[in-house]
């Protein structure tokens, strides 16, 4: 048998879109080249396409897949692309009415049942995806139903859409290759300018699931049973990156690093043994460092931590239930600038009894702290978050074209507020933010050698459109999706 898996191109509208074009391309896809190295280790044929960083399009991309001849073709789909994997799907069954199509991802996870009513999906995969997908493609090989594999959703050939028992357990991390990261062109990922000093840089997971309860975050996909690698597993994954690869920086992704401060500090020695001469940054929340462990992780390598902060308002932080404290912000960004590392917080805006005024102390909030960075979001109620439930208690929300659930466009507007007042607000965070003398000096400090200076001019189009003037007079229309990529 033979698999392909693919993250599905954007159209050619959506990447002359800076937002989209730098953000939704900007890593490789991990959770497919771990689905992808679990089917090849047990001896399954698996390609893999990444659709937006390859900058294909639909033809492009399925010229590609008739050149595999796969067997069977697997789609991962997040809420923001969920219209392109449907056009990608159909375009499959056009090409071959009787191919198996797998559906998995955050999507798919969170709303199997609206997803599983396109006929042009055959099989959702919901939650992880190693175990379920290898199962599934080994029970099609030998010609047999996939009722038996755990961890699958179904269309019934009568109508309605039903579930497979779900998986007994979770699967154990350290059980797993590392991903397929071979399968791609590492060149094609770039970072962020404010993100990276050093390429080739690389993503690696340090977490999955999470044990917190904040209403906007969807833990459909993963659990949420915290869960790590070990430290020995994620330092001997850093040194098959360097081999391999030739890495120079890792970003780890999850939100929790230093949730289980005893795996950070053997982590972090193990590091230092093993001398790989790596930089690496991660996220975690401003509970949960100190100022001891914060110089731990600075001699281990660190240079940058992200955090979640969300909002400067204690109100909305409390009704999120973020769990934090101003004070606790300002303390560990603070702690941060003592110890050198540098930091990047999270914020979003339009948030459920948002108003101009909270949003207005939100900036300033981050104004004050001694930041070198900030990611600002458009709050976006996902499905099957606490959040999407509850939110036209608040205000409207669009909840028919995911096509705009970019994070970056406002598609749920709290009452009281206009969809203007939103947008202008997030490109007022930015312009103030960076546009400030203390934080041009942190940025031309990381000027250190021509990449990272290539790398600002490659986003230079993504910073004018995130911080100045020049689309408020005519700020282009969200891209619309194609007709029945709703939800329903």
């Amino acid at each position: 048998m033979k698999a392909i898996l693919i993250n599905p191109p954007l159209s050619r509208a959506e990447l002359k879109n800076p937002v989209v074009a730098n953000l939704f391309s900007n890593a490789m896809p991990l959770g497919l080249l771990y689905i992808a190295s679990y089917c090849r280790e047990r001896g399954i044929d698996v390609a893999a396409i990444d659709g937006p960083a390859e900058r294909l399009d639909l033809e492009q991309t399925m010229a590609r897949i008739r050149k595999a001849d796969p067997d069977v073709v697997g789609i991962t789909t997040t809420t923001p692309v969920f219209h392109r994997a449907l056009e990608l799907a159909r375009a499959v069954k056009k090409w071959s009415p009787r191919m198996p199509v797998v559906v998995g991802g955050p999507h798919i996870s969170a709303a199997p049942i609206s997803s599983m009513q396109h006929e042009c999906f055959d099989i959702g995969c919901a939650g992880e995806g190693e175990q379920a997908f290898h199962e599934l493609v080994v029970a099609l090989g030998r010609g047999e139903s996939p009722e038996s594999v755990r961890g699958l959703v179904l269309r019934h050939p009568a109508g309605g859409v039903w579930f497979t028992p779900p998986r007994l357990s979770q699967v154990d991390v350290d059980t797993l290759p590392f991903p397929a990261r071979g399968l791609l062109n590492p060149k094609l990922y770039a970072s962020l300018p404010t993100d990276v000093r050093y390429l080739p840089k690389f993503t690696q997971l340090a977490t999955r699931g999470c044990p917190f309860r904040c209403t906007f975050c969807d833990h459909a996909a993963e659990g949420k049973r915290y869960r790590t690698p070990s430290p020995r597993y994620m330092v001997d994954e850093m040194e098959h990156l360097v081999r391999e690869f030739g890495a120079r920086e890792v970003a780890f992704v999850g939100t929790t690093f230093t949730a289980r401060r005893s795996d950070a500090e053997e982590f972090c020695e193990l590091l230092m043994e093993r001398n790989l001469g790596l930089l690496w940054t991660c996220s975690t929340r401003v509970d949960m460092v100190t100022e001891d462990l914060l110089r731990r992780l600075k001699k281990a390598g660190c240079c940058s931590i992200r955090f979640g902060v969300e909002s400067g308002n204690q109100e909305i932080l409390d009704f999120i239930r973020k769990g934090i404290t101003k004070e606790q912000v300002r303390r560990a960004i603070e702690l941060c600038e003592k110890v050198d590392i540098h930091t990047k917080a999270f914020f979003m805006i339009g948030h459920p009894k948002e108003t101009l005024e909270t949003i207005r102390e939100t900036i300033d909030f981050a104004c004050s702290l001694p930041l070198t960075d900030v990611t600002v979001q458009i709050n976006t109620p996902l499905p099957n978050t606490p959040q999407f439930s509850h939110a036209r208690k608040y205000g409207t929300l669009n909840d028919v074209d995911y096509s705009r659930y970019s994070f970056f466009d406002a598609v749920f507007v709290p009452h009281g507020l206009t969809r203007e007042d939103l947008l202008d607000a997030h490109k007022e965070f930015y312009r103030r933010f960076y546009w400030r003398p203390q934080t041009l000096r942190r940025q031309l400090r990381k000027l250190t050698h021509l990449a990272t200076i290539w790398n600002y001019l490659r986003c230079l189009d993504l910073i004018v459109y995130l911080t100045l003037d020049v689309f408020r007079k005519k700020r282009p229309e969200p891209v619309v999706a194609d007709s029945d990529s709703s939800a329903s």
